[in-house]
Parts: C-alpha cells; sequence; structure tokens
C-alpha cells in the first residue's frame, strides 16, 4: 500500500531567519534524506513552492474559481511530500519518522503528517516533466 506523507513547516518562522541559518537546514537534513532514502520504500518525494505562489480552485454555480493563495490560510503548511510503498502502516510511520522533518528543526515548527492512500494510479507521464 502507498501513504502519502505530507511535510510541514512554519511559514512565520522561516520568514525570520538569517540568511545563515537557512543555509544550514540543507546541510541538517541531508543525513535524513539519505536515510530515507536508503529504506528503498520511497516512491517519489518533492519539494513545493512558498505558499505565496499557489493557487486553488473552487466551484461556484459548476465553474471552477480560482484564487491566489493556500486553501487554508495559516503559518503551517505543507513544504514537501513523498509517497512510501509499504506492507503496513506502522512500516510506513517507521520510513515517514526518517524523514528530516520529523527529526529536525523543531524551532521551524517541522511536522510529517502520513495517509493511507486508498487509490494511487501512476498517470504515465513522465518524471519531472510539465
Amino acid at each position: 500500500m502507498k501513504y502519502l506523507c505530507l511535510c510541514y513547516y512554519d511559514t512565520d518562522a522561516f520568514a525570520n531567519l538569517s540568511a545563515e541559518d537557512a543555509a544550514a537546514i540543507g546541510p541538517a537534513c541531508r543525513p535524513h534524506d539519505q536515510a530515507l532514502r536508503a529504506t528503498g520504500k520511497v516512491v517519489l518525494q518533492g519539494s513545493l513552492c512558498l505558499p505565496q505562489d499557489w493557487v486553488h480552485f473552487h466551484p461556484h454555480n459548476g465553474q471552477p474559481v480560482r484564487a491566489e493563495g493556500p486553501l487554508l490560510p495559516g503559518p503551517r503548511q505543507a513544504g514537501a511530500f513523498f509517497v512510501v510503498e509499504a506492507g503496513s502502516k506502522e512500516e510506513a510511520e517507521t520510513v515517514a519518522c526518517l524523514h528530516a522533518a520529523a527529526r529536525f528543526g523543531e524551532h521551524l515548527g517541522f511536522a510529517v503528517e502520513v495517509r493511507a492512500c486508498e487509490t494511487f494510479e501512476a498517470s504515465g507521464f513522465p518524471a519531472g516533466g510539465r
């Protein structure tokens, strides 16, 4: 079964980081990323652009209405995601706990949420393509 893992952060905390502190995040996360990939259970992963560049759509009179920004306002937003292939919820949780957002960055509001995918279909699009 596949599990979607959403990685959260506090946008306010990030906005107040010094350039030096922001530059230190990548190297601090690297060992966690390596441990996560070494499980062989990660199907895909990615990082998201900043929330101010997001748009969302909702229906109105049967038509999609476009709005700027995240659907749910607030400082805690998803900044990355990954999908885990696991034999059980417990295995998926064990893998997710290896991600840096579960082990580092408490001061940045880091967190990982694990959700079982009831369905999962590959589209056949090339990886990284638009």
